[in-house]
């Protein structure tokens, strides 16, 4: 009696919860759950959630209390063992009583409830236990039940069970999978693969999926499930339910974040199945690109594996054809390539994706021989237009996703691809070439630097191919831009001696396309931007061009209203701030004309316009007198470009700290990271050098570079126009100041660029001790940026502002605690590479070739260079013995290992850097340098033995400075016996050398022998008088007539056979003015005195040929 009342109590409650105001509901509630929460009223909440008769809101709230008693620790175990067995019941006969159409809350609760009580008997060993097996059985009754509404129930009870219980489930992993292939095999036979009742099992499934991680023993059981998963996929894609279809795709993506091993014994099943949907036109887009990603999360995943089954071609060329499609135009009509014009993801969109995924995950080489493979086949003119496209696209791709250096071979062959594109007959083919070259030119950097003779030309003849009615239309075009701003790139790529051979023909074709009769205001803009490029990165190798461009660029760049002229003056200015570093003599005459201009712009628009800040630079040096008229405007322009500058705030330590480097760690999350724009037909932009800073109008520049412009111009004019400073140096120091700090990486350079030369001019004003405090300040912040700025234009210019303080500073430069130890550090860290700008281009062949073409290559070198300049500054600003020990510390690696080697005369760029920088040492280090002077004959001689002038030339300066400053006869003979041979070899005829080179080794020659006695024998005079009488370097007399006099004086019978040279080399000399010195020339009237005495007969017959020599004898 007492049970049957608290169940009714327990009605009634749910009824008051249901259909009162909301104290009696609250008030219901706590009884319900407090008073009444004794076994019976489980029971009765049981029987309440399964009574159909009841409304489903009073059921799912019994459900709802009964789910949280449920999940109560100890609640199971204090009902007695019929309560248990009557709530089991209760239970299941909810479950029965669940109905398709019941709401999925109210199915979720059931199931939860279930899933709960099952939880707590899985691992019982009474007749509880049994229920659970019930409880599966049903479900997969109704799984394979011939009534499509049972199955649909099944599949509802299967789906939510996992979802609701994942700890019964992994219990019962393999009943679950037996459950999932028995309903899916009768599905298929009963060709119902697509229906809603398998997508519930396919979506319980994949949340079991998880569950199989730690159950290493039953994971062959889950990847026996592929083959099915992938047959409901293909037959889910063809229906119109969204949700449904995508449901294989999202197990797919669960499989290779959880368990990708489990797919690869089914890898060959899973990727035909998704490149048949891929490439099946009839399916909707989004069906096709879910198909495309997942792909690419299986490549992610298992791209050697994919190698290895032969299958990568085939995926690639399912790839190729989703390329090979019409592009979408723009409003100017031009293709867009890789991109849908109407949708962010396209089938076109996501293969292209994946085809940079796979060249950025493959190794660079085997993968483009592979796609080479591929598509040149494609590139026949029997092809279709659209497949010579695709193919051009695709090889554009692989370029932009590499990773590594191309080898050479693959490199000539996309290039030789690209120009048989070029040539097509096909306009829309042309086009699509052109824009794998832009690709091709700006990410195969560096190697596609030492192909500059072809790709320069694939340039000139775009520019060549642009009809009269493309030149002439009235805005940018994507494919111009796109050309041009690559021109650039590519252009400022390469060392100028690699770009100088192609000068001449770049510039006659952009002086055209700068003509205003032949082209439209959009089409001069790029091209003056490219002759601006052209002049600064070849400097004065573009002296022959600096009339014709600056006849261009003047009067765009002077005041005038007409609206045309005005767009085009930016550029025009920026063309002619470039020529000031072709032809500093040129200039300097212009120069009035040009400040001129600048100062009409100053009246006419309203003050200094920061588009015109690096030409007042350019023109501190030449004309500071007119700068000092104006002074007043010029610095309120810059400081208001300063003031007005990035407005981002300064860079907190921990921002500047951070790792600039994002991780995804998420599979999922990792798909989205890769989607890089690549629609607008440009890949990411080789980093260009520091000092770049161009724009297309004064009203594009940014506020950052207005900041920049402004206080790299007043560095100039501290340095050229220090008066200008003087009166507001207060205000321009506060100013500069400012910026030291900032985000951007160029502006903090040009800051401490300008404190630097702000903090000169107090020391050339005997203001020592100020210029000591602002280094003090300044030195700190400098090695922190030198060490950790990512641009080599900027580290250099930092290292540079050090090297200036320790130049005016000396000793008291490294007063400061630990400044010693801080640049030593900088030093190191260079030398190792070890520099935030730095990378590791390791020593080989090919580098020192790339190094030759490549200004990437050669700016890194540069660094190494500054650091070179940096170090024999440190070295003159403490004790020989303190430099000594700095020295040691820095060289001892580099110098055990040229000791080890033998002179090879195949000097790399870095070896070259290493012997400078050891030669340049020498000075500082004062009488300890003796140590390293086997380290200079070694580099001597494989400098003599290289092919390059420059090393050569190195060689001759270190004997003469190693012969200079020997200070005993021992010492001496052992350079010369290490040296001579290769110096005396040099002077033959045969050899590669031009005679001018000679003449500097015969002067080297003669010096040893003035020094040792060991080399003086008729062999080496016999090559030393072959090269004389001298043509052209005549400061060697100065060695080689004292070695002519000692060889008079002291072997007199070695210079006899050389004596009638000897005396008319010299006659001759004295006769032409050539002998450097008035000390060479007393030395050489003495010797002939000495032989008109001893060889009267011989003298009196040569004089007579030198009548202004004899007139000098008869004087002396």
């Amino acid at each position: 009696m007492a049970i049957e009342q608290s169940r009714t109590q327990v009605v009634q409650l749910l009824g008051d919860i249901m259909n009162n105001p909301s104290e009696l509901m609250h008030q219901s509630t706590e009884e319900l759950t407090s008073l009444h929460a004794n076994p019976d009223s489980t029971v009765e909440l049981c029987l309440m959630l399964g009574n159909v008769g009841k409304l489903p809101a009073m059921r799912k709230c019994s459900g709802h209390i009964l789910k949280n008693r449920l999940a109560q620790a100890g609640m199971w175990k204090k009902m007695t063992f019929s309560q248990q067995q009557e709530t089991q019941k209760a239970l299941f006969s909810a479950l029965k009583s669940m109905s398709v159409s019941d709401d999925e809350s109210l199915q979720m609760t059931i199931v939860r409830c279930v899933g709960l009580v099952m939880e707590h008997v899985m691992d019982a060993t009474d007749e509880t236990s049994e229920w659970n097996n019930r409880i599966m059985n049903h479900i997969n009754d109704l799984c394979v039940c011939p009534d499509k509404i049972a199955q649909q129930l099944g599949s509802i009870c299967f789906k939510l069970l996992m979802k609701g219980a994942p700890n019964v489930f992994e219990k019962y992993l393999l009943r679950a999978k037996s459950i999932f292939m028995n309903a899916l095999q009768k599905a298929k036979e009963n060709g119902d693969l697509g229906s809603q009742a398998t997508e519930n099992l396919l979506a319980g499934w994949s949340m079991a999926i998880p569950l199989f991680r730690s159950h290493i023993s039953d994971q062959d059981e889950l990847a026996a499930t592929l083959p099915l998963i992938m047959e409901l996929t293909h037959a889910f894609a063809y229906l119109p339910n969204p949700k449904r279809s995508y449901r294989g795709f999202d197990v797919l993506v669960k499989l290779n974040k959880h368990l990708p091993e489990l797919v690869w014994p089914q890898l060959h099943v899973v990727l035909n199945k998704l490149m048949g949907l891929a490439g099946d036109l009839h399916l909707s887009d989004e069906i096709r690109v879910q198909a495309i990603i997942s792909l690419r999360n299986c490549v992610r995943h298992k791209r050697r594996h994919i190698i290895r089954l032969k299958m990568m071609d085939k995926l690639l060329m399912t790839l190729f054809h989703l390329m090979a499609v019409k592009p979408a135009l723009d409003a100017d009509g031009e293709e867009l390539y890789l991109v849908d014009s109407n949708e962010s993801q396209s089938p076109l969109s996501e293969a292209a994706q994946t085809v940079l995924f796979i060249a950025a995950q493959s190794d660079t080489n085997r993968v483009a021989q592979r796609a080479l493979r591929l598509m040149l086949p494609k590139l026949d003119q029997q092809k279709s237009a659209l497949q010579r496209v695709a193919a051009y696209l695709f090889l554009a791709l692989m370029a932009k996703g590499f990773t590594d250096l191309l080898a050479d071979d693959p490199l000539h062959s996309f290039v030789a691809a690209v120009e048989r594109g070029v040539h097509d007959v096909d306009s829309m083919v042309r086009r699509s070439a052109h824009f794998a070259l832009a690709i091709l030119a700006e990410n195969l950097q560096p190697e596609i630097t030492v192909l500059a003779p072809q790709i320069l030309r694939l340039f000139c003849e775009f520019l060549d191919q642009m009809t009269p009615a493309q030149r002439l239309t009235d805005h940018e075009t994507e494919s111009q831009t796109r050309m041009f701003c690559t021109l650039e790139i590519y252009c400022e790529s390469l060392r100028r001696e690699a770009l100088q051979p192609h000068l001449g023909e770049l510039m006659r074709r952009l002086m055209y396309t700068a003509d205003p009769n032949h082209n439209s205001i959009s089409l001069r803009q790029l091209a003056l931007s490219a002759i601006a490029s052209l002049a600064k990165m070849t400097t004065d190798m573009f002296k022959p061009h600096f009339d014709e461009v600056l006849a261009v660029a003047l009067p765009l760049a002077r005041h005038t209203p007409n609206d045309d002229q005005t767009v085009l003056r930016t550029q025009a200015v920026q063309v002619i701030n470039m020529l000031s570093h072709v032809d500093t003599e040129k200039f300097k005459y212009r120069s009035p004309e040009l400040m001129g201009c600048f100062l009409d712009l100053l009246h006419n628009e309203n003050g200094v316009q920061v588009f015109t800040f690096e030409l007042l630079g350019a023109l501190a040096k030449h004309v500071p007198n007119m700068i000092l008229h104006h002074v007043e405007p010029i610095m309120g322009g810059l400081f208001l470009a300063i003031k007005d500058g990035p407005n981002d705030g300064k860079a907190t330590d921990e921002e500047r700290d951070a790792d600039d480097l994002e991780v995804e760690t998420d599979a999922d999350a990792s798909i989205c990271a890769e989607e890089d724009s690549i629609g607008d037909g440009h890949g990411d932009q080789t980093e260009n050098d520091g000092n770049s800073r161009s724009g297309t109008s004064s009203d594009s520049l940014s506020t950052t570079v207005a900041a920049d412009e402004a206080l790299l111009c007043i560095k100039e004019l501290a340095e050229h126009v220090p008066d200008a400073l003087i009166p507001c140096l207060t205000d321009t120091e506060r100013y500069v100041a400012d910026c030291s700090d900032a985000r951007n990486e160029l502006t903090r350079r040009a800051a401490y660029e300008a404190m630097s030369q702000l903090a000169a001019l107090h020391f050339y004003k005997d203001d020592v001790e100020e210029t000591k405090r602002q280094w003090q300040e300044l030195m700190p912040d400098l090695v922190d940026f030198v060490e950790t700025a990512k641009e080599t234009a900027n580290v250099i210019g930092a290292m540079n502002c050090i090297t200036l303080f320790l130049k005016m500073l000396k000793s008291d430069a490294l007063e400061g605690e630990g400044f010693s130890d801080m640049i030593i550090s900088v030093v190191r860290r260079t030398l190792r590479r070890k520099l935030s700008c730095q990378f590791n281009i390791g020593q080989d062949t090919k580098m020192s070739v790339l190094q030759q073409w490549s200004q990437a290559l050669y700016a890194e070198m540069q660094v190494m260079e500054a650091v070179g300049d940096l170090l024999p500054a440190f070295g003159q600003s403490m004790s020989k013995r303190q430099f000594a020990t700095h020295f040691q510390s820095i060289s001892n690696r580099f110098l055990k290992s040229l000791r080890q080697c033998k002179p090879s005369g195949q000097v790399t760029a870095h070896l070259f850097f290493l012997y400078n920088l050891v030669f340049r040492c020498m000075e500082p280090l004062g009488v300890m340098a003796e140590q390293y002077y086997d380290v200079l004959c070694y580099s001597a001689v494989d400098c003599m033995m290289d092919g390059k002038p420059q090393s050569r030339k190195f060689a001759i300066d270190v004997l003469h400075w190693l012969l200079s400053h020997v200070h005993d006869t021992e010492s001496a003979d052992v350079i010369v016996k290490a040296t001579s041979s290769v110096f005396i070899e040099a002077l033959d005829a045969c050899t590669l050398l031009s005679s001018a080179e000679r003449e500097l080794v015969c002067a080297v020659v003669a010096r040893m022998m003035l020094n040792v006695d060991t080399i003086t024998n008729e062999n080496t005079l016999a090559l030393l008088y072959a090269n004389l009488p001298l043509r052209s370097e005549f400061g060697a007399y100065l060695h080689i007539v004292q070695a002519m006099r000692r060889l008079y004086e002291k072997y007199p019978q070695l210079l006899e056979p050389h004596l009638r040279e000897t005396v008319q080399l010299l006659l001759e000399s004295l006769e032409k003015q050539q002998l450097p010195d008035e000390n060479t020339q007393d030395r050489a009237i003495r010797l002939l005195t000495q032989i008109r005495r001893d060889r009267k007969p011989l003298y009196d017959e040569i004089s007579q040929q030198f009548p202004a020599a004899m007139v000098k004898m008869a004087l002396n």
